[in-house]
C-alpha cells in the first residue's frame, strides 16, 4: 500500500502543476517532477526517516521564473514523504496489528485437544502456509478442569521479518483473541519447539493425573517458555516424557538438554482486605512443582 501511493501522488502533482506555468521555461515538467522528487527525498538514521531534501530546498533554493508552481511542487513532495514514511506505516501497522477473534468453547481442561485448538488457530492466519514455532505456553486452570486462563505465542519466519501471533483465550466471550505484529530479528528463533510437536506431547500429558498428585491449591498451571536449553535443576521432581511414556529423572542424570513443560499449583501467599472484609488484593507463588522434559539429550561436559 506504501510503495504504491508515492507515484499516484507525483502523477498527480504534475497534472495539477502543468496548468500553474506562469512563465515561459524550457523542461518546465521535468523541473517540477525533480523540485518534488526534492521536496520528498528523505534521510534515514535508526528507522527514522526526516525530509532532508525539503530542508534543503527552503535554505538553497530560490527559483526566479515559476516560483508558485516549484514552491508547490516541493510542499507536494514533503506531503509525500509525510504521508509515505509517516502516517501511512504507521496506519498500516495499526491495521494489522487489530486483534481478530476465534470463536470456540473450551471444556474442562482435562478434556481440551490443545493440537486441535492450536490448529484451529493457524488456519485463520495470514500465514498458514508457515511452519509455527511455539513460544510462552500457559493454561491456568482450577481443580474441577474450569479454565481460568489460556494463551501462547507463535511464531513463523518470513524472507525478511518474523510474524508473531499472541494468542489469548477469553473465557468469558469463548473466543480466542488473536494479535499480529511483526519483527525483523528474532534470536531464540532456532531454540523454540516446534508447535506441532510441543501440542503433540501436551496430548500425552494426563492432565488429570498429574493435577491429583499435587497438594490443594486455589489453581494450577501448566506452562512452558518453548525454548531448547540446558536442564540441571536437582531436589525436584523432573520427569522425562518419551512417546507417551513417563519416566524420572534423577539426580545423577543431570544436566540434560531439552524441552521443559512445568506444572505447580498457585499457593495463596497474601491477601489484604478493605473495611468490609472484601479481598482487594491476593498474592500467589508457585508450589508443589514438576518438570516433564521431552526430546531431551545429553549435555557433554568440558573437560
Amino acid at each position: 500500500m506504501v510503495a504504491g501511493v508515492y507515484p499516484i501522488l507525483l502523477l498527480g502533482s504534475i497534472l495539477f502543476l502543468a496548468r500553474k506555468k506562469d512563465d515561459s521555461e524550457p523542461y518546465f515538467l521535468l523541473k517540477i517532477i525533480g523540485y518534488f522528487m526534492l521536496g520528498s527525498f528523505a534521510f534515514t538514521v535508526n528507522d527514522f526517516s526526516v525530509p532532508l531534501g525539503f530542508l534543503v530546498y527552503l535554505l538553497a533554493f530560490r527559483p526566479k521564473l515559476n516560483l508558485r508552481a516549484k514552491r508547490l511542487a516541493a510542499y507536494f513532495g514533503v506531503i509525500a514523504f509525510i504521508l509515505t514514511y509517516w502516517i501511512l506505516p504507521m496506519v498500516s501497522n495499526e491495521w494489522e496489528g487489530r486483534p481478530a477473534y476465534i470463536e470456540s468453547e473450551l471444556g474442562s481442561v482435562y478434556n481440551v485437544n490443545f493440537q486441535d485448538e492450536n490448529e484451529l488457530i493457524t488456519q485463520k492466519l495470514e500465514s498458514s502456509g508457515n511452519s509455527w514455532r511455539l513460544e510462552e505456553f500457559e493454561v491456568e486452570y482450577a481443580k474441577d478442569g474450569r479454565i481460568i486462563g489460556l494463551r501462547w505465542q507463535l511464531l513463523g519466519q518470513n524472507d525478511n521479518h518474523f510474524d508473531l501471533y499472541n494468542i489469548i483465550y477469553e473465557t468469558d466471550k469463548k473466543k480466542y483473541r488473536v494479535t499480529h505484529s511483526q519483527v525483523d530479528s528474532w534470536l531464540q528463533y532456532d531454540e523454540l519447539v516446534d508447535a506441532g510437536r510441543f501440542f503433540e506431547v501436551m496430548k500425552e500429558l494426563d492432565r488429570k493425573e498429574l493435577t491429583a498428585a499435587k497438594a490443594s491449591f486455589p489453581s494450577y498451571v501448566i506452562r512452558s517458555s518453548g525454548q531448547r536449553e540446558a536442564y540441571a535443576v536437582e531436589d525436584e521432581d523432573n520427569f522425562i516424557l518419551s512417546d507417551g511414556i513417563i519416566q524420572e529423572l534423577t539426580d545423577d542424570q543431570l544436566p540434560v538438554e531439552g524441552y521443559s513443560i512445568l506444572t505447580y499449583g498457585m499457593e495463596k501467599t497474601d491477601e489484604e482486605r478493605d473495611e468490609q472484609g472484601t479481598i482487594i488484593h491476593e498474592s500467589f507463588q508457585g508450589a508443589d512443582s514438576a518438570a516433564y522434559l521431552f526430546d531431551v539429550s545429553e549435555v557433554e561436559e568440558d573437560n
